[in-house]
Protein backbone atom coordinates (compact mmCIF):
# COMPACT_ATOMS: atom_id res chain seq x y z
CA UNK A 1 0.00 0.00 0.00
CA UNK A 2 0.93 3.66 -0.45
CA UNK A 3 1.05 6.07 1.75
CA UNK A 4 -0.26 9.80 1.54
CA UNK A 5 1.67 12.95 3.17
CA UNK A 6 -1.59 14.97 3.82
CA UNK A 7 -5.22 13.64 4.18
CA UNK A 8 -8.39 14.00 1.92
CA UNK A 9 -8.80 17.44 2.42
CA UNK A 10 -12.92 17.70 3.62
CA UNK A 11 -13.14 21.19 3.28
CA UNK A 12 -12.58 21.30 -0.50
CA UNK A 13 -14.61 18.61 -0.16
CA UNK A 14 -17.74 20.10 0.68
CA UNK A 15 -17.08 23.46 -0.98
CA UNK A 16 -16.46 21.30 -4.40
CA UNK A 17 -19.84 19.77 -3.63
CA UNK A 18 -21.46 22.39 -3.14
CA UNK A 19 -20.25 24.32 -6.24
CA UNK A 20 -21.29 21.12 -8.08
CA UNK A 21 -24.83 21.39 -6.59
CA UNK A 22 -25.26 25.20 -7.79
CA UNK A 23 -24.44 24.19 -11.74
CA UNK A 24 -27.34 21.96 -11.19
CA UNK A 25 -29.61 25.18 -10.51
CA UNK A 26 -28.34 27.57 -13.13
CA UNK A 27 -27.04 24.80 -15.92
CA UNK A 28 -30.52 23.64 -18.30
CA UNK A 29 -30.48 19.62 -17.76
CA UNK A 30 -29.00 18.89 -21.32
CA UNK A 31 -25.72 20.72 -20.09
CA UNK A 32 -25.72 19.08 -16.24
CA UNK A 33 -25.81 15.21 -18.73
CA UNK A 34 -23.11 16.46 -20.63
CA UNK A 35 -20.77 17.55 -17.76
CA UNK A 36 -21.52 14.42 -16.30
CA UNK A 37 -20.84 12.45 -18.82
CA UNK A 38 -17.55 14.28 -19.80
CA UNK A 39 -16.38 13.74 -15.88
CA UNK A 40 -17.01 9.24 -16.32
CA UNK A 41 -15.26 9.27 -19.30
CA UNK A 42 -12.29 11.34 -18.33
CA UNK A 43 -12.20 9.80 -14.47
CA UNK A 44 -12.77 6.57 -16.42
CA UNK A 45 -9.64 6.80 -18.29
CA UNK A 46 -7.35 7.94 -15.36
CA UNK A 47 -4.73 5.42 -15.07
CA UNK A 48 -1.10 5.76 -13.38
CA UNK A 49 1.55 8.06 -14.77
CA UNK A 50 4.21 5.08 -13.99
CA UNK A 51 2.55 2.00 -13.43
CA UNK A 52 -0.32 0.07 -14.89
CA UNK A 53 -2.08 -1.35 -12.30
CA UNK A 54 -2.51 0.32 -8.92
CA UNK A 55 -1.23 -0.73 -5.69
CA UNK A 56 -3.13 -3.15 -3.88
CA UNK A 57 -6.15 -5.07 -4.75
CA UNK A 58 -9.75 -3.59 -5.04
CA UNK A 59 -12.74 -5.74 -4.90
CA UNK A 60 -15.50 -5.27 -6.99
CA UNK A 61 -18.02 -5.34 -3.97
CA UNK A 62 -16.34 -2.67 -2.27
CA UNK A 63 -16.43 -0.55 -6.18
CA UNK A 64 -20.00 -1.13 -6.54
CA UNK A 65 -20.69 -0.19 -2.71
CA UNK A 66 -18.49 3.18 -3.83
CA UNK A 67 -20.91 3.61 -6.31
CA UNK A 68 -23.91 3.75 -4.35
CA UNK A 69 -22.55 5.66 -1.66
CA UNK A 70 -21.53 8.41 -4.83
CA UNK A 71 -25.08 8.30 -5.74
CA UNK A 72 -26.34 9.09 -2.18
CA UNK A 73 -28.27 12.30 -1.87
CA UNK A 74 -26.07 13.35 1.11
CA UNK A 75 -22.20 13.99 0.42
CA UNK A 76 -21.61 12.86 3.54
CA UNK A 77 -21.50 8.70 2.36
CA UNK A 78 -19.10 9.34 -0.34
CA UNK A 79 -17.03 11.23 1.78
CA UNK A 80 -17.05 8.65 4.68
CA UNK A 81 -16.61 5.97 1.96
CA UNK A 82 -12.73 7.26 1.50
CA UNK A 83 -12.11 8.36 5.06
CA UNK A 84 -12.75 4.87 5.85
CA UNK A 85 -10.54 3.41 3.38
CA UNK A 86 -7.93 6.02 4.56
CA UNK A 87 -8.00 4.77 7.94
CA UNK A 88 -7.23 1.46 6.57
CA UNK A 89 -3.96 2.66 5.45
CA UNK A 90 -5.24 2.35 1.71
CA UNK A 91 -2.74 5.51 -0.13
CA UNK A 92 -4.22 7.96 -1.90
CA UNK A 93 -2.84 6.37 -5.66
CA UNK A 94 -4.60 3.05 -4.83
CA UNK A 95 -7.79 5.32 -4.18
CA UNK A 96 -7.56 7.67 -7.20
CA UNK A 97 -6.58 4.93 -10.17
CA UNK A 98 -8.24 1.83 -7.84
CA UNK A 99 -11.29 3.32 -6.41
CA UNK A 100 -12.46 6.29 -8.28
CA UNK A 101 -11.49 5.58 -11.68
CA UNK A 102 -13.10 1.81 -11.27
CA UNK A 103 -16.31 3.92 -9.72
CA UNK A 104 -16.64 6.09 -12.94
CA UNK A 105 -16.68 2.41 -15.34
CA UNK A 106 -19.22 0.78 -13.30
CA UNK A 107 -21.52 4.55 -13.08
CA UNK A 108 -21.34 4.85 -16.16
CA UNK A 109 -22.56 1.23 -17.00
CA UNK A 110 -25.04 1.67 -14.43
CA UNK A 111 -26.08 4.14 -16.28
CA UNK A 112 -26.22 3.02 -19.88
CA UNK A 113 -27.74 0.10 -18.62
CA UNK A 114 -30.58 2.51 -16.71
CA UNK A 115 -30.23 0.93 -13.75
CA UNK A 116 -29.68 4.54 -12.48
CA UNK A 117 -31.72 7.84 -13.25
CA UNK A 118 -30.46 11.30 -14.39
CA UNK A 119 -30.55 12.62 -10.84
CA UNK A 120 -28.47 9.61 -9.44
CA UNK A 121 -26.33 10.13 -12.17
CA UNK A 122 -25.45 13.87 -11.89
CA UNK A 123 -25.10 13.30 -7.59
CA UNK A 124 -22.79 10.45 -8.28
CA UNK A 125 -20.30 12.22 -10.69
CA UNK A 126 -20.33 15.73 -8.75
CA UNK A 127 -19.58 13.50 -5.28
CA UNK A 128 -16.82 12.07 -7.81
CA UNK A 129 -15.37 14.66 -9.34
CA UNK A 130 -15.09 16.40 -5.43
CA UNK A 131 -14.02 13.69 -3.97
CA UNK A 132 -10.66 14.15 -6.97
CA UNK A 133 -10.51 17.72 -5.98
CA UNK A 134 -10.35 16.84 -2.43
CA UNK A 135 -7.18 14.28 -2.73
CA UNK A 136 -4.23 16.96 -1.67
CA UNK A 137 -1.87 13.68 -3.38
CA UNK A 138 -3.37 14.01 -6.91
CA UNK A 139 -1.78 17.40 -7.36
CA UNK A 140 1.53 16.66 -8.84
CA UNK A 141 4.90 18.42 -7.41
CA UNK A 142 6.71 19.59 -10.21
CA UNK A 143 10.44 20.34 -9.87
CA UNK A 144 10.81 24.30 -8.32
CA UNK A 145 12.96 25.33 -11.43
CA UNK A 146 9.83 24.47 -13.96
CA UNK A 147 7.15 25.13 -11.67
CA UNK A 148 8.46 28.18 -10.52
CA UNK A 149 8.12 29.30 -14.33
CA UNK A 150 5.83 32.14 -14.98
CA UNK A 151 3.97 30.50 -17.91
CA UNK A 152 0.58 30.68 -19.05
CA UNK A 153 -2.04 29.44 -20.91
CA UNK A 154 -4.79 31.82 -22.85
CA UNK A 155 -7.52 30.60 -24.55
CA UNK A 156 -11.07 31.34 -25.67
CA UNK A 157 -14.02 29.23 -24.06
CA UNK A 158 -14.92 27.09 -27.38
CA UNK A 159 -17.70 28.26 -29.58
CA UNK A 160 -16.98 31.63 -28.57
CA UNK A 161 -16.01 34.09 -31.35
CA UNK A 162 -15.06 37.36 -30.19
CA UNK A 163 -10.65 37.27 -29.19
CA UNK A 164 -9.69 40.73 -29.26
CA UNK A 165 -9.57 41.27 -25.47
CA UNK A 166 -7.68 37.97 -24.54
CA UNK A 167 -5.10 38.56 -27.45
CA UNK A 168 -4.61 42.17 -25.45
CA UNK A 169 -4.73 40.78 -22.21
CA UNK A 170 -1.76 38.43 -23.61
CA UNK A 171 0.56 41.35 -24.76
CA UNK A 172 -0.20 42.83 -21.42
CA UNK A 173 1.33 39.46 -19.58
CA UNK A 174 3.76 39.22 -22.02
CA UNK A 175 5.11 42.86 -21.33
CA UNK A 176 5.13 41.75 -17.45
CA UNK A 177 8.11 38.89 -18.32
CA UNK A 178 5.03 35.99 -18.87
CA UNK A 179 5.64 33.50 -20.77
CA UNK A 180 1.91 33.43 -22.65
CA UNK A 181 0.78 30.45 -24.91
CA UNK A 182 -2.26 32.20 -26.94
CA UNK A 183 -5.08 29.61 -28.11
CA UNK A 184 -8.51 30.97 -29.97
CA UNK A 185 -9.32 28.07 -32.08
CA UNK A 186 -9.00 24.87 -30.40
CA UNK A 187 -12.41 22.78 -29.37
CA UNK A 188 -12.86 21.57 -26.02
CA UNK A 189 -10.86 18.27 -26.52
CA UNK A 190 -8.58 19.71 -28.51
CA UNK A 191 -7.71 22.53 -25.69
CA UNK A 192 -7.88 19.92 -22.86
CA UNK A 193 -5.61 18.09 -24.50
CA UNK A 194 -2.85 20.87 -24.95
CA UNK A 195 -2.89 21.62 -21.35
CA UNK A 196 -2.23 18.53 -20.31
CA UNK A 197 0.75 18.01 -22.85
CA UNK A 198 1.98 21.81 -22.04
CA UNK A 199 1.16 22.17 -18.24
CA UNK A 200 0.69 25.85 -17.99
CA UNK A 201 0.86 26.87 -14.44
CA UNK A 202 -1.99 29.47 -15.20
CA UNK A 203 -4.60 29.11 -17.58
CA UNK A 204 -6.77 32.47 -18.14
CA UNK A 205 -10.42 32.04 -20.27
CA UNK A 206 -11.79 34.29 -21.72
CA UNK A 207 -16.00 34.26 -21.62
CA UNK A 208 -17.62 36.92 -23.77
CA UNK A 209 -21.64 36.11 -23.23
CA UNK A 210 -23.44 34.21 -20.41
CA UNK A 211 -24.73 31.85 -22.85
CA UNK A 212 -21.19 29.82 -23.04
CA UNK A 213 -21.40 29.52 -19.29
CA UNK A 214 -22.29 26.01 -19.67
CA UNK A 215 -19.22 25.51 -21.73
CA UNK A 216 -16.96 27.61 -19.41
CA UNK A 217 -18.09 24.90 -16.86
CA UNK A 218 -17.28 21.67 -18.50
CA UNK A 219 -13.81 22.80 -19.72
CA UNK A 220 -12.82 24.33 -16.28
CA UNK A 221 -13.63 21.02 -14.73
CA UNK A 222 -11.81 19.27 -17.46
CA UNK A 223 -8.73 20.80 -16.97
CA UNK A 224 -9.27 20.48 -13.03
CA UNK A 225 -9.17 16.87 -13.96
CA UNK A 226 -5.84 17.04 -16.02
CA UNK A 227 -3.72 19.35 -14.57
CA UNK A 228 -5.19 20.45 -10.63
CA UNK A 229 -2.02 22.01 -9.99
CA UNK A 230 -3.36 25.06 -12.56
CA UNK A 231 -4.35 28.61 -11.47
CA UNK A 232 -7.45 29.09 -13.43
CA UNK A 233 -8.90 32.39 -13.98
CA UNK A 234 -11.78 33.83 -16.25
CA UNK A 235 -12.14 37.03 -17.98
CA UNK A 236 -16.31 37.75 -18.40
CA UNK A 237 -18.23 40.13 -20.62
CA UNK A 238 -18.82 43.35 -18.48
CA UNK A 239 -22.46 42.50 -17.85
CA UNK A 240 -21.56 39.71 -16.19
CA UNK A 241 -20.86 39.46 -12.30
CA UNK A 242 -18.24 37.73 -10.24
CA UNK A 243 -21.27 35.84 -8.53
CA UNK A 244 -22.88 33.82 -11.03
CA UNK A 245 -19.24 33.32 -12.71
CA UNK A 246 -18.32 31.27 -9.00
CA UNK A 247 -21.60 29.46 -8.99
CA UNK A 248 -21.28 27.88 -12.14
CA UNK A 249 -17.34 27.47 -12.58
CA UNK A 250 -14.82 25.90 -10.19
CA UNK A 251 -12.48 29.02 -10.73
CA UNK A 252 -9.85 30.52 -8.75
CA UNK A 253 -10.26 34.23 -9.71
CA UNK A 254 -12.13 36.86 -11.68
CA UNK A 255 -10.32 39.07 -14.28
CA UNK A 256 -11.62 42.46 -14.88
CA UNK A 257 -8.39 44.27 -15.66
CA UNK A 258 -5.59 42.69 -17.23
CA UNK A 259 -2.57 45.11 -15.50
CA UNK A 260 -4.53 43.86 -12.46
CA UNK A 261 -4.16 40.56 -13.36
CA UNK A 262 -0.48 40.78 -14.03
CA UNK A 263 -0.33 41.64 -10.15
CA UNK A 264 -3.03 39.55 -8.63
CA UNK A 265 -1.43 36.23 -10.66
CA UNK A 266 2.05 37.53 -9.68
CA UNK A 267 1.01 37.17 -6.35
CA UNK A 268 -1.13 33.69 -6.39
CA UNK A 269 1.89 32.35 -8.28
CA UNK A 270 4.22 33.04 -5.38
CA UNK A 271 1.72 31.41 -3.01
CA UNK A 272 2.47 27.94 -5.33
CA UNK A 273 5.94 27.96 -6.09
Amino acid sequence: MTSQSEPVDTGAYIRTSTLFAEKRKVLAPQAVADLAQDIVRRVSSMKHPSRQDPDGEVSDARISALCDALVQSSPAASLQFILDREAEGIGHETILYGYLAAAARMLGARWDADEIGFSEVILGTGHLYSLLRAIQAYHPVKPQSEFSRKTALFAVVPGETHNFGVRLAAETFREAGWRIDLKVDLNHDDLVAHARQTEPSVIGLSLSTEERLAPLAKLVIALRLVIPAAIIGVAPALNMTDEILRKVADIDAVFRDARIAVRDLDWMHQLRV
